[in-house]
């Protein structure tokens, strides 16, 4: 009876690879062709799409072997990827997205498995002083909560806050089309240190703005640890206010009142709150 092949694919993190190199030379080593049929490396250094995968495939693996290869790859951290096989992987060769190459043993290893990557790895940039941590939009920032019906004004809004070095977050920039809505606005409302509320009779009828306002009431109530900031429109009934809002207090935009004047008068709170109050209760 024909002996079937066993294949696995693994995938790297093509920035951080060189802790792979002992663990290899070790398979290869401790594990020759009779056994380990093939270890191949593939790697697409197109910057726009950098990967890294890592073939091995036995025939008459010996006893343990694979159970070895497996608890390696997991303890370095590779992610075992049965949904992709070493056929696509050749297919995709074709079409100039991978190099590859095959050890047969540790010779050389530790040399061709470098030159199969055209770009340095994470470490050694940030030994030459790049900032390889921070996200840019990661920092925490002010939620925007509004009715889609005064979006513009909003809009208008934004450049005055980040113009102070303050970034916002903002449902049409933050959410991506086909991602949750919910899951969206509960991580903006989670990650935020402030929000704002633009209080008008289309944000009072507006259910989501209401489980907004309620969700960062709540933190407010239990942690303090969020400035609320509420804007309200003239029109605005006060006694709907007192419902929505307790003894918050809020500031009242005049009729023709400008947005840059909206601005003015609340950038001095965040900013105060953000260089003070925030930072200690973090």
């Amino acid at each position: 009876m024909k002996v079937l092949d066993k294949d696995f694919v693994w995938e790297g993190d093509y920035g951080r690879r060189s802790h792979l190199i002992p663990f290899l030379k070790e398979l290869l080593r401790e594990q020759d062709a009779t056994s380990l049929q093939m270890l191949s490396v593939f790697t697409n250094s197109n910057p726009y799409k950098l990967e890294f995968f890592i073939v091995v495939s036995y025939k008459l693996p010996d006893e343990g072997h694979i159970e070895k290869m497996k608890k390696g790859f997991q303890n370095l951290e590779l992610v075992y990827r049965p949904d992709i096989t070493m056929n696509d992987l050749f297919v995709q060769m074709g079409k100039r997205r991978f190099n590859s190459t095959t050890f047969v043993d540790e010779q050389h290893l530790e040399w061709t498995f470098e030159s199969m990557f055209g770009l340095p790895e994470k470490n050694t940039l940030s030994e030459k002083g790049y900032d390889m941590s921070d996200v840019l939009g990661s920092r925490y920032p002010i939620f925007l909560s509004h009715s889609s019906k005064n979006k513009p004004e909003i809009e208008e809004l934004i450049p005055y806050i980040t113009a102070k070095n303050i970034p916002v977050w903002f449902d049409k920039f933050n959410i991506d089309y086909g991602e949750s809505l919910i899951k969206a606005i509960q991580k903006g409302i989670k990650d935020s240190f402030a929000a704002i509320f633009w209080i008008t009779n289309e944000f009072i009828q507006s259910n989501l703005c209401d489980t907004e306002l309620e969700t960062f009431l709540n933190r407010f109530a239990s942690k303090k640890n969020v400035l609320i900031l509420p804007i309200v429109a003239h029109d605005v009934d006060t006694e709907k206010l007192e419902l929505l809002l307790g003894n918050l207090k809020y500031k009242v935009r005049g009729k023709d009142e400008s947005i840059e004047k909206v601005a003015r008068d609340i950038l001095p709170s965040i900013k105060r709150y953000l260089e003070k109050d925030y930072v200690m209760s973090k």
